[in-house]
C-alpha cells in the first residue's frame, strides 16, 4: 500500500502521463495489430470472441471521454464536489477495515460521510483523466480499428468476401473516431489551431452511431440529459454575463456624460 502512495505522489503522476502517451500513441499500434495475426491462423472462433471484446472496450472508452466534462462541471455544481487527490482515496481505502470497526454505520453516516466521499472521487478521477482525453481518444481508435479488422479476418474465414455485411452505423463511427485520433497530435493542433476543437467534434458523431451500431440507446439518452444540462447552465451563464455587461456599459456612458 505505501508503494501504492508513492506512485501518486505530483512527480510521479507527471511520469505516469508522460508513459501513458508513449505507449498509447507507439507500443499500442504495434500490440492491437500483432494480435491479428494469432486470428489469421487459428481456425477456432477466438479471433471472433476477441474481436466482439475490443468493439465493447472501444465504444465504452468513447463514452468515458464524453461523459467527463458533462460528470465535472453537474457534479460540482449540483453535488458540491471537491477535488480531493488519489493519494487520500488511497488512506481512505487502507483504513476502511479500522473505520468500519469503529465507526457505527447508519443511515447518518452514509449520508454525512460516505456517499460525499464516493461523490469527491469520482470528481477528482473525472478531473484527471480531462488530461488525458488525446490518449484515450487515440486508444478508443486502434480498439475499434482493431475490432473491425478482426471481424473481416473472421467472415473471410467463414468463406465470404472482405468487406461483406459491413454495417453502416459502425463504419460510420469507426470512420469519425478515426479522424479525431488523426489530429490528437501536437502537429495537426498547430495546423488547426481554432479549427481543431471543430474537427474533434467528430466524437459526438462517433458516439452517436456507436450506440446505434452496439444498440446501447440507454447510455446515448443519459449522455444527451446530462449535455443539455450543462449547456443550459453555460447558455445561462453566458446570457446574464451579457446582461451584466450591458448594464455596467450603460453606466459608464451615464457617468462620462
Amino acid at each position: 500500500m505505501n508503494k501504492l502512495l508513492d506512485l501518486f505522489t505530483r512527480e510521479k503522476l507527471a511520469k505516469i502521463e508522460e508513459g501513458a502517451t508513449l505507449f498509447i500513441y507507439y507500443i499500442l499500434p504495434v500490440i492491437v495489430l500483432l494480435t491479428i495475426i494469432p486470428a489469421m491462423v487459428r481456425t477456432d472462433n477466438i479471433g471472433f470472441l476477441r474481436q466482439e471484446s475490443r468493439g465493447n472496450n472501444g465504444w465504452t472508452l468513447l463514452a468515458i471521454i464524453l461523459f467527463i466534462k458533462p460528470i465535472i462541471l453537474l457534479t460540482r455544481k449540483y453535488l458540491n464536489a471537491q477535488l480531493i487527490t488519489m493519494h487520500d482515496v488511497i488512506l481512505t481505502i487502507k483504513d476502511l477495515p479500522k473505520t468500519l470497526k469503529t465507526t457505527k454505520i447508519d443511515g447518518q453516516t452514509i449520508k454525512t460521510k460516505t456517499i460525499p466521499f464516493l461523490i469527491n472521487c469520482l470528481y477528482s478521477i473525472s478531473a484527471y483523466l480531462m488530461r488525458f482525453r488525446r490518449q484515450l481518444g487515440v486508444a478508443t481508435f486502434w480498439s475499434l480499428f482493431t475490432h473491425f479488422l478482426l471481424w473481416q479476418i473472421f467472415r473471410v474465414r467463414q468463406g465470404l468476401g472482405m468487406f461483406f455485411d459491413i454495417q453502416l452505423a459502425g463504419t460510420i463511427g469507426l470512420i469519425a473516431i478515426a479522424i479525431g485520433a488523426l489530429t490528437s497530435n501536437n502537429y495537426s493542433m498547430k495546423k488547426l489551431q481554432a479549427n481543431r476543437k471543430k474537427v474533434q467534434m467528430v466524437a459526438y458523431v462517433a458516439f452517436f452511431f456507436g450506440a446505434i451500431h452496439t444498440g446501447n440507446v440507454f447510455r446515448l439518452i443519459v449522455y444527451a440529459i446530462l449535455k443539455y444540462i450543462e449547456l443550459r447552465d453555460l447558455w445561462t451563464i453566458k446570457i446574464w454575463q451579457e446582461k451584466i455587461t450591458n448594464i455596467a456599459s450603460k453606466l459608464t456612458n451615464k457617468i462620462k456624460k
